[in-house]
């Protein structure tokens, strides 16, 4: 059975067929995409308007020498006709018209001149003979071999002549035939006008044509520019903050000009595009957020589930189960990772910022099992301290090396190492490596570049994604390169901190700042009272009544310390078991309770800084202390109004 050939793709769809494509519409598209909208409006009005400048020049000229001839045709025609007639009404009354003619043409300063033929028989050659001429002509040779017949008209439009003092010059001849009427003799009158000021006039305006057509082409072009680039003044400020715009700032508009036009009604469809995307956006990521939120109860169930009942089963399920938690911690970490980005979207990361030793992450990667599988990285790590959230570090660096042990063949480099103020690390893999015009997209959330989408051989296309996504809270960049291992090479730089050495104590003693200065904090409850030897309590002689206080808590004290018995004691004191060698004892004291403490509730209790130990200085005499017992010291508080 034949097999139909392929039908057309583009039939009964209504898409439009190709256009056809030749060298002038490719030219043209590449022009346009390389200058622009605005310079390829300035060229075309430019290239318009230098056509039409061009034909309307060429009709200028050619207008005006048409025109100027005419007029000399005209003026030449007078003077032919006013001699004509002169000579024909034999003024001289005599039937020589050779003498008529001289007479008439006699003292004249034009250029004017009478011929006639004296041979007329047709079939031998003409007699032409010139029978009068004005002054500045010679008799011969003649201005034109032109004869006209009778009430004819003959025109040469340029002719070179010579006149009597031997100059050269080109005129326009008019040739016009008259009859004399006492002989019926016919004769010819010759007019003729210069051609200078003609030639004059016409190049004046073809120089004014020639320079002043670029300047007003340039002019035009200039102004088309600045008035497209003004009128185009809105379309680049969408331009730019849809540009600025980013995933999380769909809430910004662009700004919509005061003028109802196009450009404007193109801003207000523009803001509600970006209305319904943001409407969107937020739709999606609150499903993201609420589905993944609800996900982590039961996740955490099944997992505690799972890992009682591998402890229970027989070995012929352990398999099974084995694969169910591999697979329940597949699908948390994926929750995770999408709890993650949630959180990115609404708020940022917000990372806590603390000193992190890079080089301890990236050592700690050298042993870790992953449940990806695959081969064990080799590290090479220099000593680098960054400015970052530790674990959102770990994180990134380890979702780089999961990545590369999922794809690599079998070795997997990870190097730390700065470069100027700069921790870089590079993660190296010889697998199949990053196609160029998917490395920007590699980054993008749930994106897998292998077609076959196996699940247990690729992620889920997050883990990327959370890299970029904390480098960028970091003031870092990740990129992808080629690797020398054939492979990948991704990249991810961080600014480094500069480490100081600690400063060392002095002779005087500690350096300030180091949690032993004297300037008191103020929100701390400090015991100023002096150090040294407590003086002996005596009780009072008689009992005074006090006004019931709340129940305070009671100070934790510690245990005095005693001298030990090998020490010689003073008679009547009692030994104290501290070791000669130890020179002070810390002794607790209780601290003043602020007032109102018993009805701030727990809360204001944990805010309450512990006492401050106070040192008893330790010599031959024995403090008080040791031969009197220790009690906490009652808070007398005043009554309440």
């Amino acid at each position: 059975m034949a097999r139909d050939p392929d039908p057309d793709p583009t039939a009964g769809s209504g898409a439009a067929p190709d256009r056809p494509s030749g060298p002038f519409r490719g030219l043209r598209d590449r022009l346009r995409a390389r200058l622009g909208v605005r310079t390829t409006t300035a060229l075309a009005a430019a290239l318009t308007v230098g056509v039409v400048l061009l034909v309307a020049g060429a009709i200028l000229v050619l207008g005006l020498n048409a025109l100027l001839r005419m007029q000399l045709v005209n003026a030449a025609t007078q003077q032919a006709t006013q001699l004509g007639e002169r000579v024909a009404a034999n003024f001289a009354d005599t039937e020589d018209v050779k003498r008529n003619a001289v007479q008439a043409t006699g003292k004249r300063s034009d250029l004017v001149e009478v011929v006639t033929n004296y041979n007329r028989d047709p079939h031998r050659p003409p007699d032409i003979q010139n029978i009068g001429s004005s002054d500045p002509l010679p008799q011969y040779p003649l201005m034109s071999d032109v004869l006209a017949e009778p009430d004819e008209v003959e025109v040469v439009h340029s002719t070179w002549i010579t006149l009597d003092d031997g100059k050269h010059e080109e005129v326009l001849v008019v040739a016009m035939g008259f009859e004399f009427p006492p002989t019926g003799q016919p004769f010819t009158v010759l007019a003729a006008q210069p051609l200078d000021f003609l030639h004059r006039a016409v190049d004046t305006v073809l120089a004014m044509v020639l320079v002043g057509i670029p300047v007003l082409v340039v002019l035009v072009g200039g102004f088309t520019y600045l008035f497209a680039g003004r009128a185009l003044r809105p379309v680049e400020a969408m331009r730019a903050r849809v540009a600025s715009m980013t995933d999380r700032d769909l809430g910004t508009r662009v700004p919509v000009p005061p003028a109802r036009d196009e450009v404007g009604r193109l801003a207000e469809t523009m803001n509600q595009m970006l209305g319904r995307l943001e409407s969107a956006q937020t739709t999606q990521r609150r499903f993201v957020a609420d589905a993944s939120h609800e996900l982590r109860s039961p996740l955490a169930t099944i997992a505690s589930g799972l890992e009682l009942l591998a402890g229970s089963v027989d070995e012929s399920d352990a398999s099974t189960v084995r694969t169910l938690r591999g697979e329940a911690g597949r699908l948390d970490r994926l929750v995770d990772g999408l709890l993650l980005l949630a959180r990115s979207d609404e708020r940022g990361l917000q990372p806590r910022r603390e000193d992190v030793d890079l080089d301890e992450i990236v050592e700690a990667e050298r042993g870790r099992p992953s449940d990806v599988g695959g081969v064990a990285p080799e590290v090479r790590a220099e000593p680098v301290r960054v400015s970052g959230d530790r674990a959102q570090l770990v994180r990134a660096v380890r979702n780089l090396v999961d990545n590369a042990r999922r794809h690599a063949d079998s070795r997997v480099l990870v190097t730390l190492r700065t470069e100027g103020p700069d921790a870089v690390v590079d993660v190296d893999d010889d697998g199949p490596g990053v196609p160029p015009e998917d490395r920007g997209r590699v980054f993008e959330r749930f994106v897998r570049l292998d077609e076959a989408r196996a699940r247990s051989d690729g992620g889920a296309g997050l883990g990327l994604a959370i890299v970029r996504e904390i480098v960028a809270v970091h003031h870092g960049g990740v990129e992808v390169l080629d690797s020398a291992l054939g492979g990948a090479l991704f990249r991810l730089r961080l600014p480094r901190t500069e480490t100081s050495a600690e400063p060392e104590p002095g002779p005087e003693g500690p350096p300030p700042g180091d949690g032993t200065s004297d300037a008191a904090d103020p929100g701390d409850l400090r015991d100023d009272r002096p150090t040294g030897p407590l003086p002996v309590l005596t009780p009072p002689a008689r009992e005074t009544p006090t006004r019931e206080t709340p129940p305070t808590r009671e100070p934790e004290t510690a245990p005095v310390p005693r001298e030990p018995a090998t020490r010689p004691v003073p008679a009547g004191r009692r030994p104290s078991p501290v070791p000669h060698e130890q020179e002070t004892a810390p002794v607790p004291r209780p601290s003043p309770v602020p007032r109102g403490s018993h009805e701030r509730g727990s809360h204001e209790d944990e805010r309450v800084r512990p006492a401050t130990s106070v040192p008893i200085r330790l010599g031959d005499a024995l403090s008080p202390a040791d031969v009197n017992p220790t009690a906490p010291i009652p808070v007398v508080r005043p009554p309440a109004r």
